[in-house]
């Protein structure tokens, strides 16, 4: 029997959900049993899915393509994400009710101040990205506005991608007023979109070099695109340019609630890509690709538990190759003959552009 959206058993979720994502206090492997049920009563077609592959196989990121499972069409969607697809494609999407947007919010914030903000002084934020306002669809800029509203300084932080590109007039008077106030600064955005800014400031012959504790964390990889670099190289394009020693990425899906972020800072992927974290509320599985068990070492398919998801089915399979080492999983790019999605291709090509020269 379906459950509804106002059914007591779904507000009891959502709290013991917000306990373990902000205090860390409740058992992972009962809510996931728990979402499971929920996923099995609500959506004939997860139930017939799991029947077939086995119960908890991460649904295909594919499925949303069609927009997926949704598992309370009796409650009003508040907020629809779109990934942006490839040319000839169909964008896929997912939707959201009140009480799952307030999670993936108190999810995004809550990681945000445990893994990128440092002890000390809010930093000044810069999103390279655009604004909520502009694409209420993007879950990037949903993602990217969490951050700066809890973490950044009130009054310097900023987004600085627009409709005509990346306004860096307004990049350099932020930061100059940064370097002038001796706060830290936070740029966040997708992993091309730093390729494309080094290199038009490089061009300018612009540097600087930021307060201590200022730190870049990149987003997206290089998937689909005709240009690759390295971890390493692309870290030490972001040093040349603003002067900054302390990185970090994490890995967003327009399906997730959460992102991923680096266990440590060792190279473990083909680019050096680092290996990401496992939570209370989830992280990242190595499905093999023919038995769809899972792996404990080796490479495989990128599964995602995200116990911040109420909405649709917690489990993702993606396409993106995963490589299982002793201290977390490497997401090594999209697997042979997959196709791009998610946020970061729109905005790879929107970051490609100048204003305010």
């Amino acid at each position: 029997m379906a459950v509804a959206h106002d059914d007591p058993y779904v507000a009891r979720l959502f709290e013991d959900i917000a306990l373990l994502v902000v205090d860390g206090v409740g058992d992972p492997d009962a809510l996931h049993e728990r979402l499971l049920e929920l996923s099995v009563a609500n959506s004939p077609d997860v139930a017939r899915y799991w029947k077939q592959v086995g119960p908890g196989v991460g649904v295909p990121d594919a499925a949303y393509k069609d927009r997926g499972p949704h598992l309370f069409p009796d409650a009003p969607v508040v907020r629809e994400f779109r990934t942006s697809g490839t040319t000839g494609s169909v964008r896929g999407s997912v939707r959201y009710t009140k009480l799952g947007l307030e999670l993936k919010a108190l999810a995004v914030a809550t990681n945000a101040r445990r893994f990128v903000v440092p002890d000390g002084p809010p930093p000044v934020v810069i999103v390279f990205a655009p604004s909520e306002l502009d694409h209420p669809e993007m879950a990037i800029a949903f993602d990217m506005a969490r951050i700066k509203e809890t973490c950044g300084d009130p009054e310097l932080s900023t987004w600085v991608v627009g409709p005509g590109g990346v306004d860096y007039a307004l990049l350099a008077r932020r930061l100059d007023a940064a370097v002038a106030a001796g706060l830290p600064v936070l740029m966040v955005g997708g992993s091309f979109a730093f390729v494309n800014a080094c290199d038009a400031l490089e061009a300018r012959g612009l540097r600087w070099e930021l307060p201590e504790g200022s730190s870049v964390f990149d987003g997206g990889g290089f998937k689909g695109r005709s240009r690759v670099m390295r971890v390493d190289d692309l870290r030490a394009a972001v040093g040349r340019v603003f002067g900054v020693r302390r990185f970090g990425n994490l890995f967003g899906m327009t399906e997730l609630a959460n992102q991923l972020y680096d266990a440590s800072d060792r190279p473990v992927g083909p680019l050096g890509e680092r290996p990401r974290a496992t939570q209370p509320w989830g992280g990242p599985l190595v499905r093999d690709p023919h038995t769809r068990g899972l792996l404990t070492e080796g490479e495989g398919l990128l599964e995602v538990r995200d116990l911040c998801l109420i909405d649709r089915p917690h489990v993702l399979l993606t396409g993106d190759r995963a490589i299982a080492a002793h201290d977390g999983v490497a997401v090594a790019g999209r697997i042979a003959g997959g196709t791009s999605r998610g946020c970061s291709l729109s905005l790879d090509e929107m970051t490609a552009g100048t204003v305010g020269a």
